[in-house]
């Protein structure tokens, strides 16, 4: 893909309505597998991930940055890890259990809704397929503002990109899988905020090994050494 071919793909997008992720998008039966997010639906699925969220970033409050109706909100909860979350869907604090409900804001994944530095991790897991490439460059500038510390993001990547700028769609699996990405563009999004990448912590939380893990470090500014 071309810069040419990139910037007029990029303004033909359009965004997907937060009205689209009502209750039947995320119980109904649609998906392959009776993958829905019920909470013990996605208990089977999530598997090992809880334990290790806990384990390799030792979180102190964390963010679940599109977390749905919060079931891994619940997971994290139930092995005492505290977690708020976002989610631009108006159903979602409706379908969340009642102990995590009351965390849950709706909200924009890149409105500025909580403040900087706030947690200690950010989590964005297969959110940003949902986006359009516009909204995803601002969504890593509101993760990394957010984060002091670790971000761990998944998400559908492109499966055979040419180019780095190229990306791709999977409606076959989801009509609002609009932005399959370069995972070395996205990578490079976040380096650009100040990001360095943890592939030591990407290989531990990618256990299934479908390489759709990104975890990235937030760095302090550089200092300033002197006037120009």
């Amino acid at each position: 893909m071309t810069v040419t071919e990139f910037e007029a793909a990029i303004f033909s997008q359009q965004p997907i309505s937060p009205e689209h992720y009502d209750a039947e998008y995320f119980t109904g039966d649609w998906r392959a597998e009776d993958n829905n997010y019920s909470l013990e639906t996605r208990r089977r699925i999530e598997g090992k991930n809880p334990q290790l969220i806990k384990e390799i970033f030792r979180p102190t409050n964390v963010l679940d940055l599109g977390c749905g109706p919060g079931a891994l909100m619940h997971l994290l909860w139930e092995l005492g890890v505290s977690s708020d979350g976002i989610d631009f869907s108006p159903g979602s604090r409706e379908l969340a259990t009642p102990e995590v409900r009351d965390r849950i804001i709706t909200g924009n994944t890149y409105d500025p809704i909580k403040s900087d530095n706030a947690y200690d991790l950010v989590i964005c897991r297969e959110v940003l397929e949902h986006l359009t490439v516009f909204q995803v460059k601002q969504t890593v500038v509101n993760i990394v503002r957010m984060t002091s510390c670790f971000v761990y993001c998944t998400t559908r990547f492109n499966p055979d990109p040419q180019t780095l700028l190229a990306f791709t769609t999977q409606f076959d699996v989801d009509p609002s899988h609009i932005t399959l990405l370069n995972k070395d563009f996205l990578r490079l999004l976040f380096i650009l905020e100040g990001c360095r990448s943890r592939p030591d912590l990407e290989d531990q939380m990618d256990w299934l090994g479908k390489g759709r893990v990104l975890v990235m470090e937030k760095q302090p500014p550089p200092a300033v050494t002197g006037e120009p």
